[in-house]
């Protein structure tokens, strides 16, 4: 599978310290093997199939498989997330 990440989800990462940058990459290029059952995923119940992954309890990725390609499109704290979305 292909990954594609949006620029606001790579701008996030950018700025995030050298560690927390390889762990989030590491978790994202699992994702191009089995997007669906890698790590700590839940299938967000929403319009369209999305998916969300814990990432060492820290971060929270908000991702979508079309065919062959998984889209990242969101990540935050999971303090974030569970502010926007309540507990996920």
């Amino acid at each position: 599978m292909r990954i594609r990440i949006e620029d606001r989800v790579l701008e996030f990462i950018r700025e995030l310290p050298e560690k927390d940058r390889r762990v989030i990459v590491d978790h994202i290029e699992r994702l191009s093997d089995h997007p669906n059952a890698t790590g700590n995923i839940k299938k967000l119940h929403t319009r369209k199939p999305r998916w969300r992954m814990h990432i060492s309890m820290k971060y929270t990725l908000i991702y979508f498989v079309d065919s062959d390609t998984v889209w990242i499109d969101k990540i935050m704290t999971i303090e974030q997330a569970h502010k926007k979305y309540g507990k996920i």
